[in-house]
């Protein structure tokens, strides 16, 4: 995943970010614990906030305490202790990064490619071990990326079609974090929102060096861009992304509306609310002015 969900800390209270710092500081030291010190390079916003979400629907309280940051150990921390919440977070997140490394593989060339190349079989030992402990999660992942790979490799130009396979695993890892029917069927709504969110904000961000790469974007080739397009053409493609985006977000949130949260629910709240908003205004930010 590629750390587009995440809060926006100017409308956060104190107490809520030192939380919300609290998981991610959990979620990096389990990630180590799990696969090894350089796994926690992996951590990422949409994985912590997968796991306050299963916190939040789940019933399990985090337990907290202090102790040093494992990149930094010269800074004292406040983070949640290891639980099921955080292996899954950390498990899933191996399944995940896996598949997009081999991503990576098939899209860069040369260097880039040799560089991919040279970290597969540290991923791929990370991949094993939590696919081994979260067999069904891993089977859904695998299913959904293969049919992501295939419409990367026909180029196909729409959009929706694009990203339809990660909407449809961030559903299934979802539905996964409860047992409540009603529950689950929500979670699922939510995911997939998440999940095409998550799809279309990377192929917005990587728009201009997909463009001049001559790589798979789903936005160039539904918008027929290339080096040469004009800076209203961007501007159009920019727009039309935006309100798409945002229309996410809103289906998201009505679907956030509807769980029973017993945790982090205002945390939740400004991530889903406020910070995936931002997320898009930032990756628009630098793109706005004429090409």
């Amino acid at each position: 995943m590629f750390g587009y969900i995440k809060p926006f800390k100017p409308q956060m209270r104190m107490c809520e970010y030192e939380m919300y710092k609290g998981v991610y500081c959990g979620l990096c030291g389990q990630l180590g614990k799990s696969f090894g010190a350089m796994a926690r390079v992996t951590l990422s916003y949409d994985f912590t906030f997968l796991c306050i979400l299963h916190y939040g629907v789940s019933g399990q309280r985090p337990s907290f305490s202090k102790g040093r940051c494992y990149m930094n150990p010269l800074k004292k921390i406040t983070g949640v202790e290891a639980d099921p919440v955080l292996s899954f977070g950390a498990d899933t997140a191996a399944i995940m990064i896996y598949y997009k490394l081999l991503d990576n593989m098939q899209d860069e060339k040369g260097i880039k490619r040799l560089s991919w190349s040279a970290l597969r079989p540290v991923v791929h030992g990370a991949f094993q071990k939590a696919a081994a402990r979260q067999p069904e999660c891993a089977a859904l992942i695998a299913s959904y990326m293969e049919q992501q790979g295939a419409l990367e490799q026909a180029r196909t130009a729409s959009v929706d079609a694009a990203c339809e396979p990660t909407a449809r695993v961030m559903a299934g890892i979802c539905r996964l974090l409860s047992r409540e029917g009603e529950q689950q069927r929500v979670l699922e709504r939510l995911g997939y929102c998440m999940g095409r969110f998550i799809y279309l904000c990377d192929a917005l961000d990587d728009l201009e060096d997909d463009i001049a790469a001559k790589g798979y974007n789903p936005y160039a080739l539904r918008y027929e861009l290339t080096p040469h397009s004009t800076g209203e053409e961007r501007k159009r493609v920019h727009s039309l992304a935006r309100e798409s985006l945002y229309d996410s977000i809103a289906e998201a949130a009505k679907a956030y509306q509807l769980l029973e949260v017993t945790a982090f629910a205002p945390i939740a709240s400004n991530v889903l609310l406020l910070g995936m908003r931002a997320s898009v205004d930032e990756i628009l930010s630098g793109k706005e002015s004429p090409q």
